[in-house]
């Protein structure tokens, strides 16, 4: 039997790349060097000066942060909950993951960051 987890999107761009930064713990400067979009112009996605990129930016930023341009430049006219339902194999990793301490999860995190940017 498959798990099924509801999940919210994010209201707009600049707080789906703020919260995204902040959950992979990236830096600005860092986003800006893998990108190879100023630091000043995120400064701007991010503070709203600048409401959304464009495309080209917006697929830069979404390759960069492993994340789809959709997740990035919902609007709140389509926020809305989500179903991602998980099979066995995946309920099974998300339990073991949540039963490990800090150290451990952040070592897990760190492991597959590096097995993405690998695969690319």
């Amino acid at each position: 039997m498959n798990a099924i987890f509801y999940y919210h999107r994010y209201m707009g761009f600049a707080e789906n790349l703020r919260n995204e930064l902040d959950y992979q713990d990236i830096e600005i400067k860092e986003l800006s060097q893998k990108t190879g979009i100023s630091k000043n112009t995120l400064d701007k996605y991010l503070s709203g000066r600048k409401s959304q990129p464009g495309v080209e930016n917006a697929v830069k930023i979404a390759q960069a942060l492993g994340v789809s341009v959709e997740y990035l430049v919902c609007n709140p006219s389509n926020s809305k909950s989500e179903v991602l339902t998980l099979n066995k194999e995946q309920q099974n990793i998300l339990k073991q993951y949540n039963a490990l301490d800090n150290f451990n999860k952040q070592t897990i995190q760190d492991l597959l960051k590096s097995l993405s940017l690998r695969q690319k």
